[in-house]
């Protein structure tokens, strides 16, 4: 049994085999959002404002590829093996994965926030939206710095004088 569930992990292959076609796929997309746009730039959409919302349009559907990119990144790092990435991408448990999400997520509500504020028809409609957007970045800033709790070891327990956590036995600090 413990054989079968330390090969179980290799079923995360097939997450990250989906995802990564969705990454493509969504990378693929905003290249083309990206040609579209710069051919009606050249063509003399420079002259209308209404262009500046396209752009953060185009933004959008990157920050959503490189989501996708951070995911299939992580879920493989957690349960296949290390990857080259930058230390600041590196995966070492659920709770960076969350992190490295939220922060591109808090770009892209951001992002969403200025583009909703310029398509607004009324001043309402975009305090509204703009007001919505705004909390909902505080809500993922405060989840994104919050500390989790540290996972008890049971060993511990039965040792005075011993750090109580994983994490306080592994030498790192929590957060």
């Amino acid at each position: 049994m413990r054989r079968l569930l330390n090969q179980a992990r290799h079923l995360v292959l097939i997450a990250v085999f989906g995802l990564s076609a969705t990454m493509i796929a969504a990378f693929a997309w905003s290249v083309a959002k990206s040609v579209r746009l710069i051919v009606d730039l050249i063509t003399g959409g420079w002259r209308d404002d209404v262009k500046v919302i396209e752009i953060l349009e185009v933004t959008d559907s990157y920050l959503l590829a490189v989501v996708l990119l951070i995911v299939v990144i992580g879920l493989y790092e957690l349960f296949i093996g290390d990857l080259d990435v930058p230390a600041w991408l590196k995966v070492r448990s659920l709770d960076d994965l969350k992190k490295s999400i939220v922060d591109v997520l808090i770009l892209f509500v951001g992002v969403k926030g200025v583009e909703g504020l310029l398509k607004a028809a009324k001043p309402m409609d975009a305090l509204t939206f703009t007001a919505a957007a705004a909390l909902l970045i505080v809500a993922l800033s405060v989840f994104r710095f919050r500390s989790p709790a540290p996972k008890l070891d049971p060993e511990a327990a039965q040792r005075p004088g011993k750090p109580e956590s994983v994490h306080d036995t592994a030498g790192e600090i929590n957060g």
